[in-house]
């Protein structure tokens, strides 16, 4: 599974970066369009799947895991994440109404990388990230998200490996 998934992750980046470089990167919005509504079959898939932002991530910690950096824990303040949908909806409208070269996307994923040079990667997912505050709502009712079985959990860690950022 995680063979799979880091092969879906890089398909992605690499298709994020080539729509950016030719200047079509509005097209990723079908992408998490779709993403989405699969959401509310399969959760936030998204998330540790396609999203260019959790890509990013990565390496970022993997080098703070090296060099033994450890980061800021995440503020307990939910109100963020809805402070920054609509900021980011507001944006995004606002650059596509007054006509505005803008590239929103690209600066949604500058400011994730710039809070997580500072804060746990939780802090970004939980409590900043506008895609996934959409995605969980259908992830919420989605019938084939990935669950744990409380009664076979033997508290191994392998659901942690998979989900580091505990993106619930």
């Amino acid at each position: 599974m995680r063979k799979f998934m880091y092969i879906m992750e890089i398909v992605f980046f690499v298709l994020f970066f080539w729509l950016l470089k030719n200047n079509i990167l509005l097209k990723w919005i079908f992408i998490f369009g779709i993403s989405l509504f699969l959401s509310l079959f399969f959760g936030r898939f998204y998330c540790g799947f396609i999203c260019p932002i959790n890509t990013i991530f990565k390496p970022i910690n993997f080098i703070y895991k090296k060099l033994n950096i450890k980061r800021f824990k995440a503020p307990k303040i939910n109100i963020l994440r809805y402070v920054m949908l609509v900021a980011f909806i507001m944006l995004f409208v606002g650059t596509r109404l007054l006509k505005v070269k803008l590239n929103v996307l690209l600066y949604v994923i500058g400011f994730a990388t710039l809070i997580t040079l500072f804060f746990e990667e939780e802090f970004w997912h939980k409590k900043l990230c506008p895609y996934g505050t959409l995605l969980t709502v259908g992830g919420k009712v989605a019938p084939l998200k990935l669950t744990i079985d409380e009664k076979k959990c033997v508290s191994c860690g392998m659901c942690q490996k998979v989900c580091p950022t505990n993106k619930n």
